[in-house]
């Protein structure tokens, strides 16, 4: 993982993102529960988060003083005044309490701004240790059980659920913070009348109880909200894939009834959670509001009857104002927050819990120089392919798609549509997943290109210029016949293709993939129709060059291409039984 950490320099926090990827810290084991993974994602923050909890800790109690410093400030320098005190003696304490009002506002902007960037970088790190841990265990090479799930669900899993699961951690950095205030603003009302603090003492704890059993339904609606919005942005995605297919077989109604049906679905369950969370809100905000309302018309009461003075009114008011924003926080976390943590978390242990692919659990050695063996089940007879050969199928002789999921170890059991793939007579499926990806490379039909540049896609970032990997780079682009593309685009092989190669064409991004594929130079390559995009000549000439690069090497293509077949040393075309 260390070469794809990339982060930005300079974040605006008095620290920067560190050079190397941060260590582990969140332990997941079988049979975990969502409610102990947010328990450990709340332990690996370790300092950040303690260190954050306590600048919002100063921070609340700071907030929450605020009301008793302009009490004391009215009592101490403007009540005196009313009462026949010279100004110019009550001056002195009206500065005093001046000052400590402008400490506290100080202290408030410092360790809420640091806090909460503490805290959000406490977050962002364990997002990207879980997010990794999801992508490991998607890209693993014993793949998983139970069948091809649906990349658009897979990222939601990887990118939304991780971000939702790490808010974890904002419950060790917030949520005392605003217990603290609470609790300091009882005090603080106690010390003005003892029947304010009684109020705020043996009111908070009902409000909190009363919103726990409001938001019981939110957590249920919330799982169903990521689920419904995964498996829409699994079928968005595979609809775009399959674009072309649907296009060629006239079905674009159809697909676009089942996506807009299952769209539908997901909104309608986005917009149950919301008007849920809306509805815990606004009880929320009614109930809280109710309640620093109550305070202040306690507070008013005792001070016409001169149970406490001017300032401890104001004081009590402000004070009642002050301790809102707490309460709704707890009740918030604890309700909206708490019920997508636990959902999230449940559906990123769902993917992390997922057994390997039957298929994928092999664990012997590939032999150095073996024969491959393909038996399809639709043929009488096995292809034997030895070391070396350049073998071409028509794909009419064979269910190529089957071919590429049993040569990539993906074949889930389908034995009556996949052939059986033998390596000196042992099936491939008893090899070690991570030697047999090392020695088999699968090019796919349909290749997909990555960002930045077109050499980035070939070669390795330590590909630089003299360096025998950029020149047997350079080689590959060649071959593939991507020479050309050095003078047509602006910068040439340096050019920015975009996401999925967009900028190129389908003739292009098939001769880059090609190209990519070349140069890992694996001792066996499978070639799922590498030129059907490209003009005649050029496949004949990317044809030869192939074949003159791959000597040696065992290259098993799969194409109807006449100038793929002419070069073969074993040619298989043509329907066979």
């Amino acid at each position: 993982m260390t070469s794809a950490w990339n982060p930005p320099k300079h974040i605006p926090v008095f620290f920067d993102i560190p050079d190397t990827p941060p260590q582990r810290r969140i332990r997941i084991h079988d049979g975990m529960s969502p409610q102990r993974l947010a328990a450990s994602i709340i332990r690996s923050a370790g300092w950040h988060a303690a260190l954050g909890c306590l600048l919002l800790v100063l921070y609340n109690t700071a907030m929450t003083l605020v009301p008793l410093a302009l009490g004391a400030a009215i009592d101490r320098g403007i009540g005196p005044v009313t009462t026949g005190t010279p100004a110019g003696e009550a001056v002195g304490g009206f500065l005093q309490w001046l000052a400590v009002l402008a400490a506290l506002y100080v202290a408030i902007n410092l360790t809420y701004r640091f806090g909460g960037r503490i805290g959000w970088f406490a977050v962002q790190r364990a997002k990207y240790e879980l997010s990794s841990r999801v992508i490991e265990r998607i890209l693993d090479a014993r793949g998983t059980a139970g069948g091809p799930q649906l990349p658009g669900r897979l990222l939601s899993v990887a990118t939304s659920d991780s971000d939702r699961a790490s808010s974890a951690i904002y419950f060790a950095v917030y949520p005392l913070g605003n217990v603290v205030a609470v609790v300091v603003a009882a005090v603080s009302l106690f010390a003005i009348h003892p029947m304010l603090g009684l109020t705020v003492i043996l009111g908070s704890p009902l409000l909190l109880a009363l919103m726990a059993v409001v938001a019981r339904p939110l957590q249920k609606r919330a799982e169903e909200e990521q689920e419904g919005i995964a498996d829409a942005a699994g079928i968005a995605a595979d609809l775009v894939s399959g674009y072309r297919v649907i296009s060629g077989i006239h079905a674009q109604r159809a697909a676009a009834n089942h996506y807009r049906g299952v769209s539908r679905s997901a909104l309608r369950g986005t917009l149950a959670a919301n008007k849920a969370e809306g509805a815990v809100i606004g009880i929320n905000n009614a109930l809280t509001s109710l309640f620093a309302g109550v305070v202040t018309v306690i507070a008013a009461a005792l001070a016409f009857n001169g149970s406490i003075s001017i300032g401890g009114l104001i004081a009590a008011a402000a004070m009642a104002q002050v301790l809102l924003d707490p309460l709704r926080n707890l009740i918030e976390d604890a309700a909206t927050l708490g019920a997508t943590v636990l959902s999230s978390a449940k559906r990123v242990l769902d993917q992390l819990h997922i057994g390997p692919d039957p298929e994928a659990l092999g664990t012997q050695p590939i032999p150095a120089s073996p024969t491959l063996r393909i038996h399809p089940p639709q043929m009488t007879d096995p292809i034997d392919v030895a070391p070396g050969e350049f073998l071409v199928i028509d794909p009419s002789a064979i269910d190529a798609d089957g071919l590429v999921a049993a040569m990539t170890l993906t074949s889930r059991g389908e034995q009556d549509k996949s052939p059986n793939i033998t390596l000196d007579g042992r099936p491939l499926r008893e090899h070690d997943p991570d030697e047999v990806r090392r020695r088999i490379l699968v090019a796919p039909h349909q290749p997909d290109l990555l960002e930045p540049t077109l050499f980035a896609n070939v070669a390795s970032s330590e590909a630089v210029p003299g360096s025998d990997e950029h020149t047997r780079a350079r080689d590959a682009l060649r071959t593939a016949r991507c020479d050309s593309l050095e003078h047509e685009l602006p910068d040439g092989y340096d050019t920015h293709i975009g996401d999925g190669g967009r900028t190129l064409s389908g003739g292009q991004r098939q001769r880059v993939a090609l190209a990519r594929a070349l140069h890992r130079r694996p001792p066996v390559l499978v070639l799922h129709d590498p030129t059907n995009s490209v003009d005649s000549a050029t496949e004949n000439d990317i044809a030869t060059r192939v074949r003159s690069a791959r000597e040696g090497f065992t290259t098993i293509v799969i194409t109807s291409s006449p100038a793929f077949h002419a070069v073969s040393t074993n040619s298989i075309a043509g329907e066979l039984s």
